[in-house]
């Protein structure tokens, strides 16, 4: 597997805001950062994914 990219924080602002609305409460900086590994890890498989529907068309 390939290694994740990093992004714009403003991507990773907006999962922050989302899972603390969601949560109704502030995330701790290690919640934030797991959910940024993740965050980068979602991407990293969904362009995977993407990549090799495009060549199987």
């Amino acid at each position: 597997m390939k290694q994740p990219f990093d992004y714009n924080s403003i991507l990773y602002n907006e999962a922050i805001f989302y899972l603390e609305q969601k949560w109704q409460r502030s995330l701790n900086d290690h919640e934030k950062q797991i959910l940024i590994e993740g965050y980068k890890f979602g991407r990293l498989v969904e362009t995977e994914n993407h990549c090799q529907i495009g060549f199987s068309e």
